[in-house]
């Protein structure tokens, strides 16, 4: 997988961000990670009670919070227009009867995946404004992974039920990728499948409605004829 990543992040950087579109929306992506991480330490904050702990969730959250407009900042140098932030719908990872602790698993997950893959893209890169941005990021994300496994521990979760709750994560996250990937493929294909039938019935359309419309003219020369 470190292989595959690493190429993936490869043609990434070398060949398909070599267009600034779709550069710039890919960093339009990775605010959108940040603000939605942001989003979630929120609703988490609200279920935290120990005073110490909402301290700690609260300064994380301003970090998450600065590279997103950090992100934002580097679209708007390298885009064609001010960035306008993706929305969408959100909602509760877990419900009020489940342990907080499991939604900080959650979070411990994207902040590892995050750091990892944030750190390729980094030491992928030429020089340049993302580049330097993503360095100063990557420093503060990889004191969150180990900030996010302290506090599942000191919320009482047992190194147990962390690997146990992780596990399901990633598998969650990656079913929601290869539904990501499917929807791609379907909208792809179906793309392809129209105009195929474009440039193999619209020929045939095209000779029908001439014809139509040849004897539209026929008729309407008849009427006129029959009127003199």
């Amino acid at each position: 997988m470190a292989l595959l990543d690493k190429l993936k992040v490869w043609f990434a950087v070398k060949l398909a961000w070599s267009d600034e579109a779709r550069l710039a929306e890919a960093v339009r992506g990775f605010q959108a990670t940040e603000a939605d991480g942001v989003w979630h330490l929120h609703r988490g904050l609200a279920r935290v009670r120990d005073p110490r702990h909402r301290a700690i969730l609260f300064a994380h959250s301003l970090e998450e919070e600065a590279h997103a407009e950090e992100f934002a900042y580097t679209y708007n140098q390298i885009g064609e227009r001010a960035m306008t932030p993706a929305t969408y719908e959100r909602s509760d990872l877990y419900g009020a009867a489940e342990p907080t602790w499991k939604l900080f698993a959650y979070v411990h997950v994207g902040e590892r995946d995050a750091t990892d893959r944030f750190r390729l893209i980094q030491q992928t890169l030429d020089e340049s404004l993302l580049k330097r941005a993503l360095s100063r990021i990557v420093s503060d994300e990889e004191g969150h992974v180990d900030l996010t496994h302290r506090m599942l521990i000191e919320m009482g979760a047992t190194d147990r039920q962390i690997r146990g709750e992780v596990r399901r994560v990633r598998l969650a996250r990656l079913w929601e990728a290869w539904l990501r990937v499917g929807k791609r493929v379907v909208d792809r294909l179906s793309t392809v499948l129209l105009s195929v039938s474009y440039f193999l019935i619209g020929p045939f359309l095209f000779l029908f409605a001439r014809r139509r419309l040849a004897a539209r003219f026929v008729e309407f020369d008849n009427c006129k004829l029959k009127r003199l």
